[in-house]
């Protein structure tokens, strides 16, 4: 039988022939302990969603650019009638209901691969590539104003600020989803 080492049969027994797994750890040199946590946590957080997003966006958007080119082309032959007939008695098929849809489908994904090229490209001017180093930039954003206080305190502010912007109508719809939280959460406690 083939062995994974040598090729043919070898005249050694079983018993004299290494384990793969002796092998590879006389090749390779003893591994380092682990990294820290932190360290860890920190080069995970580092896998460039940003630029991933960025480069997708381009591609996309590149693509997107040639479907639209191709199409206005051909729409534009189309148009253009035989060498040997009169542009007079020329007509052309038109469906204004699949134009309609053709543009209306092209232009939705020019503007997705662009938007989605814009967001990667802003992400990648902030260094944003998660959520939590998108909360780090917004909080640096506020100047102090949120300094020390966490999301329910800010959600509290923010709730307190549109109940006397928008008065007791908020304050009855508010107490309403209070109310139906309250109902909700004993029965999914009992299931």
């Amino acid at each position: 039988m083939v062995s994974f080492f040598s090729w043919g049969s070898s005249s050694k027994s079983d018993s004299d022939t290494p384990k793969p797994q002796e092998c590879i750890n006389t090749i390779l040199p003893p591994q380092p302990p682990s990294q820290p946590p932190q360290l860890a946590q920190q080069f995970a957080s580092q896998d460039n969603t940003n630029l991933k997003l960025f480069c997708g966006g381009l591609a996309f958007f590149a693509l997107s650019l040639y479907i639209t080119r191709r199409a206005t082309i051909r729409r534009r032959l189309a148009c253009m009638p035989p060498f040997y007939s009169s542009s007079v008695y020329f007509q052309p098929n038109v469906n204004g209901a699949m134009e309609a849809f053709e543009a209306l489908n092209l232009a939705t994904i020019n503007v997705i691969s662009f938007s989605m090229m814009a967001s990667g490209g802003v992400m990648c001017a902030l260094n944003v590539n998660s959520l939590e180093d998108m909360r780090k930039v917004m909080r640096g954003s506020l100047e102090g104003v949120a300094a020390g206080k966490s999301d329910e305190e800010l959600e509290k502010e923010v709730a307190e600020w549109v109940s006397s912007v928008l008065g007791d109508r908020f304050d009855k719809q508010l107490e309403k989803e209070k109310a139906k939280k309250r109902t909700v959460d004993p029965k999914e406690e009992t299931s």
